[in-house]
């Protein structure tokens, strides 16, 4: 897939970069000049070669350093290589391996594209005002200066900013000095750490800021736009404690003076780790106790964790090339669970760990494309299709197993270890499993190849006969058109209910003695594998269900519903299961049952299906619908907390009376947003406009989208939006993407929504074909654009969608796309197939339940 790239680190290593930058918010432009010592090393040539692109080079100079002083190398040409994100510097003689300065002054554009120099805009008492701020991971800092843009390419930083007078300036470390002149401020910055150039930042504009000190007396700030500056208080007051987490769990401080985190109004990921700068979309950092839902709060004290993880892991220790990013995100998906777990207990954050990061890792590792967690990357075009489940949440989860492998002292002295020994340096992977082999003493590097290093994971097929346990093994697939290679043998950690079963399974098959009590693998779910019981085994669990815990409960329900999916058992068979799960009063776990009768409903796809599951999902919420009512209570858990809008929704989704009539009531006395539950608008706005389908509630909904400066609110507005059954007021929608009122940034949710509506995808589809180009524009090199193909497929469940699917994008694969389109696919060709093989037991099965009751 893609072209090889060029390894420019392997030819000239920078050392330090002097460098400054002038930005132009009036022409959108920006200058500016650069000292860069490095070594030139390998062979001798008559060129040195650095990373740009879209960058014009205005003057070049070389100077050679030796043992007999400084020389001029005369430099005859500028060559920018466009196809190669290159300038190279033409020399009239031989640069041998050595000592060089480069000096060289530049212009570039600050562009729409949410990456290297870009504005940021915003409202503020009736002006529009704009930021400027950088985004330079994966490979955009080559956007602003020439550098060599490789993770392993580490060098310090001394940067100068030019700004308009009165403008916040930040960057990664503190203002050394500033000088005011003609309107305009010149801010010199401290000399950063070692460090690669993807994590170089700044941002510049009308900000306000709180801050704190951690223990350890580290200065934290938490900017905004003055507008939002209120609602910093909770993730200021995260940050502050998740530092001093680290510092103990690392026991090696936080590196710079100070950590900043500044809310952007227009981002396109969740948050970037910047050292000491570190960028987040103002979902992932503002809390506003009017209008944040309690998952939204939960969400980012998340994010907060998660970037400042990096700090240690990511920024003082790096990985080599982008292969290994898993070592970043994977380690810092796991460790945000860790550290929100210490700060809020009461969050049990290690069982929504298994449904917000395992099954949803386990979901995209199913497809026969998908990749391992190291992959191979030859080309930066291909950096941006590996920020994806895999990386993040298959990561997670394989260190998750790791570290219940290992134990978790073992598993934070390693850490430990491996920090110091590489700190200010790069890694490979196979780096942290030295460092937790010497601490351990346990074949972490044998342990871990499996599940690193291969694409998918297994499925644990359990089966009972008179005299014994048979277990095999293979890989799961969920397309049963998949011709994939089943050689591939795991270490299952079977984690087994029977003390006397081995702890690890390493085989193809393997023959057991019969359990003494009711069989459970993978208790609580630290395991990267599904299990498959026949069906004696799953009736014999089936009456134990209420002894579990909530872990074991949503992984066998999680694990029956995949293996339906697959062709593995009836889809009746999950269905049945779930009944037993009547009294069921565990958030997670209803994240799960929510999932499975979604993913019936959805792909099953149709509406005599539809109205027959109605009476089925009206009596398994009942209970907890009673229990929890529409008011929170002083008393109440906060995962009940986190339960009751998945419940209303249900309900009122299936059409129970008092729940309908008590969303459409709120939505008429409601005037503002605020008159409603933060945590209850997504199941009012929806009702009601399932339900009312009029212009009427469009206008209303639509206005207050507009009123609103509230980024959570806007999308849950934007989900209620895009989800009319009215032909006219879908394509209403369709078109307001392409307006002011919809940010770049959220572009993608209006998509994913509108294919979500299913009486507005096959517009949705037109919409995005005819506006293929305009995306790419606007989104290119956004990482969502990849996932396009796959929020088209997930649409879908008919075969005769596939041709259609393929003749649109097959011509459009691109390194980018490649693996999303392939995804796209698999998932037609696994959910029509599932939709043809279950569609009528399923409707069978909903009727008959509806003439029991």
């Amino acid at each position: 897939m893609g072209k090889n790239v060029t390894r420019l680190y392997e030819q000239f290593q920078p050392e330090h970069y002097n460098l400054a930058i002038h930005p132009d918010k009036t022409s959108m432009t920006f200058t500016g000049s650069l000292e860069l010592k490095g070594k030139k090393v390998n062979r001798p040539t008559k060129r040195i070669t650095l990373h740009q692109k879209g960058l014009h080079i205005t003057t070049a100079e070389i100077v050679h350093h030796d043992k007999k002083g400084d020389r001029a190398v005369t430099v005859t040409r500028i060559n920018n290589h466009e196809s190669y994100d290159e300038v190279r510097l033409h020399t009239e003689s031989e640069v041998y391996p050595g000592s060089y300065t480069i000096k060289l002054s530049f212009q570039g554009d600050i562009t729409k594209q949410m990456n290297g120099i870009y504005p940021c805009f915003f409202e503020q008492d009736g002006r529009e005002l704009q930021l400027i701020a950088t985004q330079f991971e994966s490979h955009h800092a080559r956007e602003v200066f020439p550098c060599i843009d490789e993770p392993e390419a580490k060098a310090t930083f001394d940067l100068t900013l030019s700004s308009p007078e009165g403008e916040t300036v930040i960057a990664n470390t503190p203002a050394k000095s500033q000088t005011k002149e003609s309107g305009m401020a010149t801010t010199i910055f401290e000399t950063t750490p070692r460090m690669s150039t993807y994590l170089l930042a700044f941002v510049i504009g009308e900000l306000r800021h709180k801050e704190a000190r951690t223990k350890s007396g580290v200065t934290v700030r938490a900017y905004a736009t003055p507008n939002n500056i209120d609602y910093v208080d909770f993730s200021l007051e995260c940050a502050v404690r998740t530092l001093d987490f680290y510092n103990e769990y690392f026991a090696i401080p936080y590196p710079l003076e100070k950590c900043d985190m500044i809310a952007l109004p227009d981002f396109a990921s969740g948050a970037m780790e910047n050292w000491g700068c570190i960028t987040y979309r103002e979902a992932a950092l503002l809390v506003d106790p009017k209008n944040t839902s309690l998952s939204a709060k939960q969400y980012v004290a998340m994010v907060v964790a998660h970037e400042l993880a990096h700090q240690w892991f990511g920024n003082l220790v790096t990985m080599r090339w982008w292969t290994d990013l898993w070592l970043n995100e994977g380690f810092a998906s796991w460790i945000e669970y860790l550290a929100v777990d210490t700060l809020f207990p009461e969050w049990q954050m290690w069982t929504q760990f298994a449904v917000d990061e395992q099954h949803r890792a386990f979901r995209l590792d199913a497809l026969e494309h998908t990749h391992p967690v190291e992959v191979p990357v030859r080309h930066p075009d291909e950096i941006r299709t590996i920020f994806d489940t895999i990386s993040y949440s298959k990561g997670a989860s394989v260190i998750h197993m790791l570290h219940d492998f290992l134990s978790a002292d073992d598993f934070r002295d390693g850490l430990r270890h491996y920090l110091k020994l590489h700190s200010y340096g790069n890694t490979d992977t196979v780096d942290l499993w030295a460092a937790l082999e010497e601490i351990s003493g346990k074949p972490v590097k044998d342990f871990m190849a499996a599940w690193t290093g291969t694409p998918g994971f297994p499925l644990l097929n359990i089966s009972k006969t008179a005299d014994h346990i048979s277990l095999s093994q293979e890989r799961f697939m969920l397309n049963p058109e998949s011709k994939t290679d089943q050689s591939q043998i795991w270490p299952i950690p079977l984690l087994s209910t029977e003390a006397d079963y081995p702890d690890l399974f390493d085989s193809r098959t393997v023959s057991l003695p019969p359990p003494k009590n009711h069989l459970k693998m993978n208790r609580l779910q630290s395991g990267f594998y599904r299990t498959n019981y026949d069906r004696k085994l799953l009736t014999d669990l089936t009456g134990t269900i209420s002894s579990m815990s909530a872990l074991d409960r949503l992984g066998l329900l999680s694990d029956v519903f995949e293996n339906a999916k697959a062709g593995r058992t009836r889809t009746v068979d999950a269905l049945e299961l779930l009944q037993t799960y009547e009294s069921e009063d565990n958030n997670a776990v209803w994240d799960v049952i929510a999932g499975g009768i979604g993913g019936v409903r959805n792909v099953m796809d149709d509406e005599a299906l539809r109205e027959a599951m109605k009476p089925f999902i009206r009596s398994i919420t009942r209970l907890q619908l009673e229990r929890l009512g529409w008011e929170k209570t002083d008393q109440e858990s906060h995962f009940d907390q986190l339960l009751r809008p998945t419940i209303i929704a249900m309900s009122a989704a299936a059409d129970t009376q008092e729940v309908v009539d008590e969303c459409l009531k709120r939505f008429d006395n409601m005037e503002k947003p605020e008159d409603i539950d933060p945590d209850l608008r997504g199941a009012v706005y929806s009702t009601a406009v399932r339900l009312r389908n009029d212009p009427t509630t469009y206008d209303k909904l639509f206005n207050m989208h507009e009123a609103s400066q509230n980024s959570e609110e806007r999308t849950t507005i934007a989900a209620a939006l895009t989800n009319f059954k009215d032909p006219a007021l879908a394509q209403r929608a369709l078109d307001t993407i392409k307006t002011k009122s919809v940010r770049l940034q959220d572009v993608s949710y209006w998509v994913a929504y509108s294919f979500m509506n299913r009486h507005a995808k096959d517009m949705t589809w037109e919409w995005m074909k005819q506006n293929w180009d305009w995306l790419g524009e606007n989104l290119g090199t956004d990482l969502s654009f990849s996932r396009f193909p796959v929020y088209a497929a997930n649409a879908f469940s008919h075969k005769e969608f596939i041709q259609e699917f393929e003749d649109f994008f097959m011509p459009r694969k691109t390194p980018a796309f490649e693996r999303a389109v392939n995804q796209g696919i698999e998932i037609l060709q696994w959910q029509s197939a599932w939709r043809e093989r279950d569609y009528e037991q399923v409707l069978e099965y909903f009727n008959q339940y509806n003439q029991q009751m």
